[in-house]
């Protein structure tokens, strides 16, 4: 079997002025990483993580792959922090019980109802509160995210891109953005504003805190449990 040829070495000073020259990735990929912070862990933890991914990135990047280095280094900056997540493990295990049983009920109550049940539904055969809810909607969410079961950065929630395609692919991407826009209007006013501000808007979750004048963590956990929401809803559409 034929060894793959190994990237070409690049000098000191050229991996330094990557490094350099990306660091405000890092920044970037941090404001807007949406996971529960495990206990002892803080954004500043995950920024140090996320240049350690950086020089990974710069050490061993190699263009003749095809990807630019752009990319190759946001994945290996968001792949480093959430590594660090998962040492941490944010979900206990009783959480993760809950998890199941959460899903279990939805698919009996699918198969019962014909249909994709809603989460007041769900909460009632759980005998869970609206707020233990959320925080299963949270924890939810961060399972996803730690598994890469998501789509990208956003959460698998951009939005959709004009022009191009088919009349039918037109009209698909109509619907979509009907239905995903009605899933928009039945969240709580305040998970509402922040997702428009982050996926419309593009602020960074500091920058949203400022504005609705909460803390970092607390739109963190907002735009992670308004996506498990919409996630539900827009799989009640669907069914």
């Amino acid at each position: 079997m034929r060894t793959p040829a190994a990237p070409a070495l690049r000098t000191r000073e050229e991996r330094d002025r990557l490094i350099e020259d990306y660091l405000p990735l890092v920044k970037y990929v941090v404001a807007r990483i949406h996971v529960t912070i495990p206990p002892g862990l803080s954004r500043e933890d995950f920024f140090s993580v996320g240049v350690m991914g950086l020089i990974h990135a710069a050490s061993t990047y190699d263009a003749s792959r095809g990807a630019s280095f752009k990319t190759f280094a946001y994945t290996a900056i968001r792949g480093a922090i959430l590594d660090e997540v998962r040492k941490h493990d944010p979900v206990p295990r009783g959480r993760r019980e809950r998890l199941r049983k959460l899903e279990r009920a939805s698919a009996a109550l699918h198969a019962e109802l014909g249909r994709a049940p809603t989460l007041e539904e769900v909460a009632e055969v759980l005998g869970l509160a609206a707020n233990e809810l959320d925080e299963d909607l949270l924890a939810l969410h961060t399972c996803r995210t730690l598994s890469l079961d998501e789509g990208g950065e956003h959460g698998g929630f951009e939005p959709a891109q004009p022009g191009g395609g088919s009349p039918d692919g037109t009209s698909e991407r109509r619907e979509q953005i009907e239905r995903l826009a009605r899933a928009l209007s039945e969240l709580p006013e305040a998970d509402r504003h922040v997702v428009v501000l982050y996926h419309y808007e593009g602020l960074y979750l500091k920058e949203i805190g400022d504005i609705v004048g909460v803390s970092e963590s607390r739109v963190s956990q907002i735009l992670s449990r308004a996506h498990e929401r919409l996630r539900w809803k827009l799989r009640e559409t669907d069914s």
